[in-house]
């Protein structure tokens, strides 16, 4: 499975993000569900979607 680097280190950073400010509760539970995880979840589906989607291209 050949997952986007871009995509995934994007991911990484943005759940990262959402453990220090849950942590240290610099901003409320419910903003950083909004601000972070349903993003990051909308980026792994799109991710995993075109991963699964893509036909491998056919040698003529």
């Amino acid at each position: 499975m050949k997952i986007n680097k871009t995509g995934f280190y994007i991911l990484n950073v943005i759940l990262f993000s959402a453990i220090i400010f849950a942590q240290y509760e610099w901003i409320e539970p419910r903003t950083v569900i909004n601000v972070f995880i349903v993003p990051a979840f909308i980026i792994s589906a799109s991710l995993t979607y075109r991963v699964k989607n893509k036909k491998p291209l056919k040698n003529e």
